[in-house]
């Protein structure tokens, strides 16, 4: 009679008391008394058997719904071994033991290290003992297996809290995280013929949740931002406030700019007008070529942020990179000769004639230098160069004899 090992563990509940954080205090009360709220979404996923990666969205907080203390993202991991087999080919009996490592890892925005959870279990007939082959696979003592056994059963949490951080979570789009399962395994059988089969699939829960407060909080705000170019070198800035007079000394504006879209750095304040004038304006000169991002950060008097939308402007000189590939063609060494090429970073993704990408590495650059990059099989390949800072791009082709 086939041997079967079953246990299953109830889902562990998700935790959803944490404690609200903000980035001033670690109580997460709102300015003026006003009781905190919040914002979640639960999404749950079923992992089929073999699939070890998934990405996961969720929007992102409109910032004129008010304003963000902090985000959590808990994640509930139910790992299960759907089935596991071993059978003894041998004509006498063997000792049979299966040892199963697995890890679950998150990892996303705010997520400065990754979430992740590992659990490392072994199995076995009774005794460690397969009998002698009867003759009848899949049946009596020469045979063990198993099903639907949650081995991980946990709840991994993290909370955000840092202004600087919570600043990628504003917008009108998403925030995509990222789920991956590793499984390694191995099965010993001390002589003979054997067989080893193992199924794995997972049942995870995403609880994704911004702590809030209400927009009326702050009785300000920004309207029609807009960035153009003034000349080749400088970008203007223009926006409206609503401003009045009960708006106290701390109450201004800061300009911010970024050259990758993501990492934003304060330029300069501009204080409220107190004329009755709701337009504003400022001069930004950009000192290299490339794209540059702006917003603007409204501050009240209590020191509460609110935030513009992102725009951006493309600085002169903006034809895309030049370069050469040398030798070309080429015994296997990938090298780039740069003709127009602005010092900074850039990305080189190669892909092969089936569109496969075999290189994808970001290089600094300092001037019209000679690079290797890779070296590849024989065959034809397209190498792109693009720059970090203005997204342009160039295209050539490689062959490798």
């Amino acid at each position: 009679m086939k041997h079967i090992c079953t246990k299953i563990i109830s889902s562990v509940s998700l935790i959803t008391a944490l404690l609200l954080l903000n980035h001033n205090s670690s109580n997460a009360q709102c300015p003026v008394g006003y009781p905190p709220g919040s914002t979640a979404f639960d999404t749950t996923i079923a992992f089929p058997t073999g699939t070890t990666s998934i990405p996961v969205k969720f929007p992102q907080f409109n910032p004129q719904d008010g304003m963000v203390t902090c985000v959590r993202l808990c994640v509930t991991i139910t790992g299960i071994i759907d089935t596991l087999a071993m059978q003894n080919y041998a004509a006498s009996s063997q000792t049979a033991t299966f040892n199963y490592i697995r890890t679950d890892q998150i990892t996303g925005p705010g997520i400065s290290t990754p979430l992740s959870n590992s659990t490392s279990l072994s199995y076995g007939p009774p005794g460690n003992i397969l009998t002698a082959y009867d003759g009848l696979p899949g049946a009596g003592t020469d045979f063990y297996s198993m099903s639907d056994d949650t081995i991980l059963n946990d709840v991994l949490c993290r909370t955000i809290s840092d202004s600087a951080t919570i600043i990628q979570f504003y917008g009108t789009d998403s925030v995509t995280y990222n789920y991956n399962i590793s499984v390694s395994t191995s099965a010993s059988i001390s002589g003979g013929s054997s067989s080893t089969l193992v199924l794995t699939s997972a049942l995870v829960n995403f609880h994704f949740e911004y702590c809030t407060c209400p927009g009326y909080l702050l009785p300000l705000n920004i309207y029609r931002f807009s960035v153009n170019k003034a000349d080749d070198k400088k970008a203007a800035l223009k926006w409206f406030g609503y401003d009045n007079n009960q708006n106290g000394a701390g109450y201004h504006y800061e300009v911010q700019m970024s050259r990758d879209g993501f990492n934003f750095q304060p330029v300069d304040n501009v204080q409220r007008n107190t004329n009755g004038n709701s337009a504003y304006s400022y001069l930004y000169e950009m000192t290299t070529t490339g794209r540059y991002f702006f917003r603007i950060r409204q501050v009240g008097e209590d020191g509460r942020s609110y935030f513009t939308d992102i725009k951006y402007v493309d600085a002169e000189n903006n034809s895309p990179v030049k370069f050469n590939i040398y030798p070309n063609p080429s015994t296997g060494i990938v090298g780039i000769k740069f003709d127009n090429i602005t010092s900074g970073k850039y990305v080189v993704l190669i892909n092969n004639a089936l569109g496969q990408t075999v290189v994808n590495k970001e290089i600094e650059v300092a001037g019209n230098a000679y690079q290797q990059v890779a070296t590849l099989h024989k065959g034809f390949y397209w190498v792109r160069l693009t720059n970090v800072a203005s997204q342009l791009s160039s295209v050539n082709q490689l062959f490798i004899k």
